[in-house]
Protein backbone atom coordinates (compact mmCIF):
# COMPACT_ATOMS: atom_id res chain seq x y z
CA UNK A 1 0.00 0.00 0.00
CA UNK A 2 1.15 3.47 -1.11
CA UNK A 3 1.41 5.86 1.88
CA UNK A 4 3.07 9.46 2.10
CA UNK A 5 4.12 11.43 5.33
CA UNK A 6 2.29 14.88 5.18
CA UNK A 7 2.61 18.40 7.54
CA UNK A 8 -0.79 19.66 8.63
CA UNK A 9 0.07 23.61 9.54
CA UNK A 10 -2.29 23.83 13.01
CA UNK A 11 -4.72 26.57 12.27
CA UNK A 12 -5.40 28.37 15.49
CA UNK A 13 -8.98 30.07 15.68
CA UNK A 14 -8.52 32.52 18.30
CA UNK A 15 -12.28 33.97 19.37
CA UNK A 16 -12.14 37.60 21.43
CA UNK A 17 -14.18 37.22 24.14
CA UNK A 18 -16.41 40.38 25.89
CA UNK A 19 -13.94 40.62 28.68
CA UNK A 20 -10.83 40.64 26.48
CA UNK A 21 -9.60 36.73 26.46
CA UNK A 22 -9.39 35.02 24.15
CA UNK A 23 -10.76 31.53 23.36
CA UNK A 24 -8.49 29.13 21.61
CA UNK A 25 -8.85 26.34 19.04
CA UNK A 26 -6.38 24.32 16.94
CA UNK A 27 -7.80 22.38 13.91
CA UNK A 28 -6.15 20.84 10.59
CA UNK A 29 -7.22 20.60 7.13
CA UNK A 30 -6.92 16.71 7.52
CA UNK A 31 -5.47 15.29 3.71
CA UNK A 32 -7.13 12.26 4.43
CA UNK A 33 -10.63 12.91 5.40
CA UNK A 34 -10.28 16.58 3.34
CA UNK A 35 -11.91 18.12 5.92
CA UNK A 36 -10.68 20.35 8.98
CA UNK A 37 -10.56 18.51 12.44
CA UNK A 38 -9.64 19.58 15.92
CA UNK A 39 -5.98 18.73 17.05
CA UNK A 40 -7.53 16.93 20.18
CA UNK A 41 -9.00 14.29 17.20
CA UNK A 42 -5.77 13.84 15.57
CA UNK A 43 -4.38 12.51 18.76
CA UNK A 44 -6.24 9.09 18.70
CA UNK A 45 -6.01 8.54 14.52
CA UNK A 46 -3.96 6.16 13.74
CA UNK A 47 -2.25 8.00 10.81
CA UNK A 48 -0.92 10.53 13.29
CA UNK A 49 2.80 10.28 13.93
CA UNK A 50 3.52 13.81 15.91
CA UNK A 51 2.29 16.92 16.86
CA UNK A 52 5.04 19.30 16.65
CA UNK A 53 5.35 22.79 18.37
CA UNK A 54 7.35 25.96 17.42
CA UNK A 55 7.10 28.91 14.82
CA UNK A 56 4.96 26.88 12.33
CA UNK A 57 3.20 23.65 14.51
CA UNK A 58 2.44 21.11 12.56
CA UNK A 59 0.35 18.05 12.81
CA UNK A 60 2.77 15.27 10.91
CA UNK A 61 0.74 12.02 9.42
CA UNK A 62 1.44 9.32 7.31
CA UNK A 63 -1.67 8.48 5.45
CA UNK A 64 -2.53 5.42 2.89
CA UNK A 65 -3.12 8.29 0.02
CA UNK A 66 -1.10 10.13 -2.10
CA UNK A 67 -2.27 13.74 -1.90
CA UNK A 68 -3.67 15.85 -5.42
CA UNK A 69 -0.13 17.15 -6.56
CA UNK A 70 0.43 20.84 -7.80
CA UNK A 71 1.41 19.78 -10.85
CA UNK A 72 -1.81 17.48 -11.95
CA UNK A 73 -3.77 20.67 -11.32
CA UNK A 74 -2.17 23.74 -12.48
CA UNK A 75 -5.41 26.17 -13.02
CA UNK A 76 -6.68 25.04 -9.30
CA UNK A 77 -9.71 23.13 -10.52
CA UNK A 78 -9.52 20.34 -7.69
CA UNK A 79 -7.30 21.56 -4.98
CA UNK A 80 -9.36 22.81 -2.27
CA UNK A 81 -9.17 26.03 -0.19
CA UNK A 82 -8.55 24.18 2.85
CA UNK A 83 -4.86 23.22 1.75
CA UNK A 84 -3.87 26.49 1.38
CA UNK A 85 -4.48 27.88 4.70
CA UNK A 86 -1.21 28.40 7.26
CA UNK A 87 -2.05 29.55 10.12
CA UNK A 88 -5.57 30.40 11.10
CA UNK A 89 -7.43 33.68 12.20
CA UNK A 90 -8.62 35.63 14.85
CA UNK A 91 -12.77 36.57 15.69
CA UNK A 92 -14.57 38.36 17.92
CA UNK A 93 -17.45 37.12 19.95
CA UNK A 94 -21.01 38.65 18.96
CA UNK A 95 -21.30 39.33 22.26
CA UNK A 96 -18.55 41.54 22.44
CA UNK A 97 -18.47 45.10 21.73
CA UNK A 98 -17.02 47.55 18.80
CA UNK A 99 -14.14 48.60 20.00
CA UNK A 100 -13.27 45.13 20.20
CA UNK A 101 -13.87 44.36 16.43
CA UNK A 102 -12.12 47.71 16.08
CA UNK A 103 -9.04 46.44 18.22
CA UNK A 104 -8.67 43.31 15.79
CA UNK A 105 -8.60 45.14 13.19
CA UNK A 106 -6.28 47.30 13.92
CA UNK A 107 -3.88 44.73 15.30
CA UNK A 108 -4.51 42.28 12.43
CA UNK A 109 -4.33 45.13 9.68
CA UNK A 110 -7.64 43.77 8.54
CA UNK A 111 -10.49 45.67 6.26
CA UNK A 112 -12.67 43.35 8.16
CA UNK A 113 -13.39 40.96 11.09
CA UNK A 114 -15.51 37.63 11.03
CA UNK A 115 -18.04 37.47 14.09
CA UNK A 116 -19.02 33.74 15.86
CA UNK A 117 -21.54 33.24 18.01
CA UNK A 118 -21.04 31.34 21.19
CA UNK A 119 -20.59 28.30 19.44
CA UNK A 120 -17.71 29.67 16.82
CA UNK A 121 -20.41 29.35 13.76
CA UNK A 122 -19.98 32.68 11.55
CA UNK A 123 -23.03 34.86 11.77
CA UNK A 124 -21.60 38.26 10.43
CA UNK A 125 -18.73 40.37 9.28
CA UNK A 126 -17.75 44.06 10.71
CA UNK A 127 -15.98 46.08 8.09
CA UNK A 128 -14.15 48.85 9.06
CA UNK A 129 -16.11 50.96 6.81
CA UNK A 130 -18.90 50.79 9.81
CA UNK A 131 -16.59 52.91 11.90
CA UNK A 132 -16.27 55.85 9.65
CA UNK A 133 -19.40 57.52 10.57
CA UNK A 134 -19.27 56.79 14.70
CA UNK A 135 -18.13 59.18 17.25
CA UNK A 136 -15.31 57.68 19.36
CA UNK A 137 -18.18 56.92 22.08
CA UNK A 138 -20.34 54.72 19.62
CA UNK A 139 -17.35 52.36 19.19
CA UNK A 140 -18.25 50.59 22.63
CA UNK A 141 -21.79 49.71 21.23
CA UNK A 142 -22.88 46.48 20.65
CA UNK A 143 -21.52 44.90 17.46
CA UNK A 144 -24.90 43.60 16.09
CA UNK A 145 -26.24 46.92 14.36
CA UNK A 146 -22.81 47.43 12.06
CA UNK A 147 -22.69 43.57 11.31
CA UNK A 148 -23.37 43.07 7.53
CA UNK A 149 -23.57 39.69 5.98
CA UNK A 150 -20.27 37.31 5.69
CA UNK A 151 -19.30 36.05 2.28
CA UNK A 152 -17.71 32.96 2.87
CA UNK A 153 -15.72 30.11 1.41
CA UNK A 154 -16.16 26.37 2.22
CA UNK A 155 -13.23 24.69 3.54
CA UNK A 156 -13.47 21.75 0.22
CA UNK A 157 -14.17 24.58 -2.06
CA UNK A 158 -11.69 24.40 -5.13
CA UNK A 159 -9.17 27.15 -5.62
CA UNK A 160 -10.09 28.28 -8.98
CA UNK A 161 -13.85 28.77 -8.02
CA UNK A 162 -13.12 30.50 -4.22
CA UNK A 163 -11.20 32.96 -6.60
CA UNK A 164 -14.30 33.72 -9.19
CA UNK A 165 -15.82 33.81 -6.18
CA UNK A 166 -14.20 36.73 -4.48
CA UNK A 167 -14.22 38.27 -8.12
CA UNK A 168 -17.68 38.40 -8.63
CA UNK A 169 -18.36 39.76 -4.66
CA UNK A 170 -15.49 42.81 -5.31
CA UNK A 171 -13.34 40.87 -2.21
CA UNK A 172 -9.63 40.23 -1.93
CA UNK A 173 -10.24 38.04 0.96
CA UNK A 174 -13.17 36.01 2.46
CA UNK A 175 -13.03 33.72 5.41
CA UNK A 176 -13.23 30.10 5.11
CA UNK A 177 -15.33 27.70 7.02
CA UNK A 178 -15.78 24.78 8.03
CA UNK A 179 -18.58 22.14 7.64
CA UNK A 180 -19.92 23.70 10.87
CA UNK A 181 -19.48 26.64 10.14
CA UNK A 182 -16.65 27.73 12.25
CA UNK A 183 -14.02 29.67 10.51
CA UNK A 184 -10.61 28.51 10.04
CA UNK A 185 -8.84 30.58 8.07
CA UNK A 186 -8.69 33.33 5.55
CA UNK A 187 -8.21 32.70 1.79
CA UNK A 188 -7.41 36.00 -0.15
CA UNK A 189 -6.65 36.70 -3.97
CA UNK A 190 -3.08 36.76 -3.67
CA UNK A 191 -2.67 33.42 -1.82
CA UNK A 192 -4.41 31.87 -4.14
CA UNK A 193 -2.98 33.02 -7.73
CA UNK A 194 0.01 33.05 -6.10
CA UNK A 195 -0.34 29.27 -6.02
CA UNK A 196 -2.22 28.84 -9.24
CA UNK A 197 1.13 30.72 -10.96
CA UNK A 198 3.41 28.10 -8.75
CA UNK A 199 1.58 25.37 -10.01
CA UNK A 200 1.65 26.14 -13.54
CA UNK A 201 5.26 26.88 -13.30
CA UNK A 202 5.90 22.84 -11.69
CA UNK A 203 3.54 21.35 -14.80
CA UNK A 204 5.19 23.32 -17.42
Amino acid sequence: MTSTHVKHPILRLEVLAPDGTRDVESRVFCRLQHKSVVVDECCSCVHCDAIVGGAKPSVDCTIPVVPLPAADDPTGERTEVGMLLCTGTVVVAESATLHAALAVLRAEDRRAVAIVDDRHVLVGLVHETAFLRRRPGQAHGAIGGAMSTAIAVHERTPVRVALRMLAAHHLREATVISDEGTPIGLFRDVDGLRWISAAARVSA
